[in-house]
């Protein structure tokens, strides 16, 4: 038995090492992304460009597209985040995607929190799952709402745990803090996130057979009006500057969005019509090295085996499962969804590899390693690829043959990412001005129809082309 302890021990160190290796390679192979990778269109370039558009023109009250475009489809606080971020550091892919990789980090610490809270002694294991996780690793650092909603989310349920496992007069800081967290996640992303922080709660009361201690354990009259107080006068203030939009966030948005199958009120891009049960598919890319525990893990819950902490496991497990079911009924969602459901997916497998034996550490640990050099070899084919589905290099090239105070016309729509690169400099004017300027944009199509000549083409991109006109 003496000789069996002392060699788990140098074992479970030696894939320990292996687990950080592997965390520190892909944490630097984000950086590098963060920093190399152009806002591609449509997603990052269209938040970067509502962030950049508020640091430059302060439109902190309502992001907006451009100046005659206010942004009604989201609340402020990622466009906030990125924003303030450009602020301190500039105009930059980096400054943009900063926010998203902070609040990626508080997730992490609130999921080693929670492992904290199960019995487990090392951190190593969660945030391995975590930034092993596709959806998780990808988001953290890429400008999206759902970074900000993840990590309010996941705070709101931590915090509502602790309140319910603390005496009333000790719980009043937790309960302050979950309401803070209510109040936030109406700036995150509206009613969506409040639903997204109450069913898993009342799934797990509903579960326990509690739901009359478990409300009276979360109710504060004064957490409510903190939350009110965080939110409310955003909303009051919003609408009052641009009437019409309350019906169109809380009708359009919240209701029309997800019940009416390709819905057509989309005022900023289209709804995405995805098959019922499309959000699992979604769940198994999200977590997809994991996807076996996952299984594992389920099935166990399902014979209700008994189990440390049960009461936790059950907590996280409503956490898991509620926005999946939630979502699965719904037909205009997008890959994102799921991502709410990752941290505290990653707390139980963390418990499951906390358990495992050596053999599945190691597993773990190798795949990991070897799956973390394979995103770090091919990050400068990320980079790439990325580069095609952005206006970067076409406005790098336009800047150096432009004049001083020039405008770049678009005889196509320009992009979102048109719009950030172009920093203010350019336009959509279809038809050509004989009195305008010497450069203009076109589609690589309209390049090819109307047989402009080699000579003229200063930039070709894979979509659209800069000419001189």
């Amino acid at each position: 038995m003496q000789h069996a302890r002392n060699d788990t021990a140098p074992s479970s160190s030696r894939w320990s090492a292996w687990m950080l290796a592997a965390v520190l390679v892909l944490l630097a192979a984000r950086l590098w992304l963060m920093w190399a990778a152009a806002l591609a269109d449509t997603t990052e370039a269209r938040y970067g460009e509502l962030a950049r558009q508020t640091a430059v023109h302060g439109y902190w009250l309502m992001p907006h597209m451009d100046a005659a475009t206010p942004f009604f489809a989201k609340p402020p606080l990622s466009t906030w985040t990125s924003a303030a971020s450009m602020s301190v550091f500039g105009v930059s892919e980096f400054a943009a995607r900063l926010p998203a990789l902070l609040l990626s980090a508080l997730t992490a610490w609130i999921a080693v929190a929670f492992t904290r809270q199960l019995g487990q002694a090392r951190r190593l294991p969660v945030l391995l799952i975590l930034v092993t996780s596709p959806l998780f690793y990808v988001t953290a650092g890429t400008v999206m709402t759902d970074a900000v909603q993840m990590a309010v989310i996941f705070a709101a349920q931590y915090f509502a745990w602790r309140a319910l496992n603390s005496g009333r007069a000790q719980g009043q800081r937790w309960r302050y803090a979950f309401w803070a967290m209510v109040g936030l996640g109406a700036l995150a992303k509206g009613l969506a996130t409040w639903a997204l922080i109450g069913m898993p709660l009342l799934a797990y009361a509903v579960w326990q057979r509690q739901v009359r201690v478990f409300l009276g354990a979360l109710w504060d009259l004064g957490g409510v009006a903190l939350a009110l107080a965080i939110c409310v006068p955003w909303y009051v203030a919003a609408e009052q500057a641009y009437p019409g939009f309350l019906r169109y966030f809380i009708v359009g948005e919240h209701f029309a969005r997800f019940l009416e199958p390709g819905w057509t009120g989309d005022r900023y891009g289209t709804a995405h019509r995805q098959p019922i049960g499309a959000e699992w598919v979604f769940w198994a890319g999200a977590i997809l090295p994991w996807l076996g525990v996952f299984f594992n893990r389920l099935a166990i819950l399902w014979s209700r085996q008994p189990t440390a902490n049960a009461a936790l496991t059950r907590y996280l497990w409503c956490a898991v499962l509620t926005p999946l079911l939630f979502f699965t009924f719904s037909r205009n969602i997008i890959w994102t969804y799921a991502l709410t459901a990752v941290p505290p997916f990653a707390v139980l497998a963390a418990q499951w590899l906390e358990q495992a034996d050596a053999a599945r550490q190691r597993i773990s640990a190798v795949g990991a390693m070897l799956g973390a050099l394979a995103v770090l070899g091919g990050t400068p084919w990320i980079v790439q690829k990325v580069e095609t589905q952005s206006d970067r290099m076409l406005a790098t090239a336009y800047q150096r043959v432009a004049t001083e105070g020039s405008i770049l016309p678009y005889r196509c729509k320009p992009a979102f990412s048109s719009a950030f690169y172009g920093h203010d400099r350019i336009a959509f004017q279809p038809m050509p001005d004989p009195r305008g300027e010497r450069y203009a944009v076109l589609d690589n199509s309209d390049v090819t129809r109307l047989n402009i000549p080699q000579e003229r083409i200063v930039y070709t991109g894979n979509r659209r082309s800069l000419i001189r006109e």
